[in-house]
């Protein structure tokens, strides 16, 4: 006889079936508005490099990392805990935004003087010095921006954010085609980011206000108790933002200007696998965070399936990165950026491990760990400047043209697997189980035959087109024919998408047991 189901398991198992299909739903509208402003920064990347030139173009790069950079300490580490903490109390909010605000307010002014008078005694150019300071105030909105996307993400009220997003990106990319159609000189050019970023505020306040009743209140208690819990996800935020900007610092004082155009084109091309980094701050951080609150057996499994799920998604993007890369800056970048070729193939498997770290950083939080994560990421922006400051004097005369773009690359590269192997050796098995590895090895396997086929057809004089399709081609029938990407399970968040009934109906259906090995 089999046993009762009692009613309390029954209404959890509804809930937490309910709330997978919200996270799906909020992933489909989210992604589609990053198909949208995915489209239009495409168009916008393949523009800039054309618009300005090689060496223009590097100091548009190393005006925006400098800005950002500048700027780090305005992050307060606060995104991270309110995708930690406001899913589970939403009313929290209100404790810490308004004295968090003023005292991020306060911050941007005593910056942007000291930011002014730092650029002051560099020596830059007049319209360099210019093109920075519209950036630190586009950096100073983007942050704010952060927290109030990361707010409505935790209450899981997105379609008015998705909205928001294309408008946004509208105006930003509308902005910079008419400045280039115009001709609009150099320092100008960040004003577009921060007019988008501008009106991103102004919806994303009335969102929250609207679906977290937030209000703008100073209690300087809570925001105390607030910012010593944000202590480590503010080192971590710090130690990741120097990590990537500081490098194209580096290379523009160590090499020229023109090696960082011909980086900032190999990682535009190399971030468009980027593309749904957002969905795991904005769906799986939170959805991690509730998991987290019923079981660790249960963050655990959710952690390795989505491992699972990033590796199907970002390692055929990073061989497409890797086999054409010439192809690539040629079709984004234009004449001139033709070395740039060398550095995104050393990019390419860097934001398959990104992708990776993420996913590891949620868990390492979820479960109390979050001072690893801050370890980890200091460790990286340390040992970062370190490998730039060895590798780009030696690599720059070495190689000639892309020397310098091609040491930075490498510089993140081995920067990525010392965190990356950190992560994981911290997680244990609650990153990779059984299934997880047979996946890997199954995919590993796949991609060493596709790059021996390449090089096999380019040897054969094979153009780049058909030579990409027939290693596309093979990648995916590698794939499928090992099992090493299941598409029937892909359906199946697919079919749970679609599922949008009452809350009655929504606990009749189970959420997935976890799969055997």
């Amino acid at each position: 006889m089999n046993s009762p189901i009692s009613p309390s398991a029954e209404a959890d198992d509804g809930a937490r079936a309910n709330e997978v299909r919200g996270a799906v739903r909020s992933t489909l509208q989210l992604g589609g508005s990053l198909m949208v402003t995915y489209a239009i920064a495409l168009g916008i990347r393949a523009l800039m490099p054309r618009y300005l030139g090689p060496e223009a173009f590097g100091y548009f790069n190393w005006s925006e990392a400098f800005a950002a950079t500048f700027f780090v300490a305005t992050n307060l580490g606060l995104e991270t805990y309110i995708r930690k903490e406001v899913p589970v109390r939403p009313d929290h909010a209100s404790d810490f935004f308004g004295t968090t605000m003023l005292l991020r307010l306060a911050m941007t002014l005593i910056l942007m003087v000291a930011l002014a008078l730092v650029l002051h005694h560099t020596g830059e150019p007049p319209e360099v010095q210019h093109l920075v300071q519209w950036f630190a105030v586009a950096q100073s909105l983007i942050v704010v921006n952060a927290s109030m996307a990361a707010l409505l993400h935790s209450k899981g009220k997105v379609a008015g954010l998705s909205v928001s997003n294309v408008i946004t990106k509208i105006v930003w990319g509308g902005g910079l085609a008419l400045m280039a159609a115009f001709g609009v000189g150099l320092q100008w050019l960040a004003v577009p980011m921060v007019l988008s970023e501008a009106v991103k505020l102004i919806i994303s306040w009335k969102l929250a206000k609207e679906h977290l009743n937030l209000k703008f209140r100073i209690d300087l208690t809570a925001t105390k108790k607030v910012m010593k819990a944000c202590l480590p996800f503010f080192l971590t935020a710090a130690a990741l933002a120097c990590n990537g900007r500081t490098d194209m610092s580096l290379l523009g004082k160590l090499a020229s200007k023109e090696e960082v155009g011909w980086y900032g084109g190999a990682f535009s091309i190399a971030g468009l696998t980027f593309l749904i980094s957002p969905i795991f701050g904005w769906v799986l951080m939170p959805m991690m965070s509730r998991a987290a609150a019923r079981s660790p057996q249960e963050l655990s499994h959710l952690t390795r399936r989505s491992l699972e799920g990033v590796l199907a998604f970002t390692v055929p993007v990073m061989m497409a990165m890797v086999l054409g890369a010439d192809l690539w800056v040629r079709l984004m970048c234009g004449p001139g950026f033709e070395p740039a070729a060398l550095p995104l193939r050393v990019l390419s498997p860097i934001f398959v491990m990104a992708y990776v770290t993420m996913v590891s950083s949620i868990w390492l939080t979820m479960s109390n760990k979050e001072w690893w994560v801050t370890l980890a990421a200091t460790m990286g922006a340390v040992v970062n400047p370190i490998f730039n400051l060895v590798l780009i004097p030696w690599l720059y005369g070495r190689i000639g043209p892309s020397g310098g773009a091609t040491a930075t690359a490498l510089s993140m590269f081995l920067t990525e697997v010392i965190v990356t192997v950190l992560f994981l050796g911290r997680m244990g098995t609650n990153s990779f189980d059984r299934r997880s590895l047979v996946m890997v090895a199954k995919t590993a396997v796949v991609c060493g035959v596709c790059v021996a086929l390449d090089r096999v057809l380019m040897g054969a004089g094979l153009a780049p087109w058909p030579r990409l399709g027939l290693t596309a081609t093979t990648y995916v029938v590698g794939v499928l024919g090992t099992g090493a990407v299941r598409p029937a399970e892909l359906l199946q968040v697919v079919r749970m998408a679609r599922q949008r009934g009452s809350h009655g109906a929504s606990a009749e259906v189970a959420v997935p047991a976890a799969p055997t090995a």
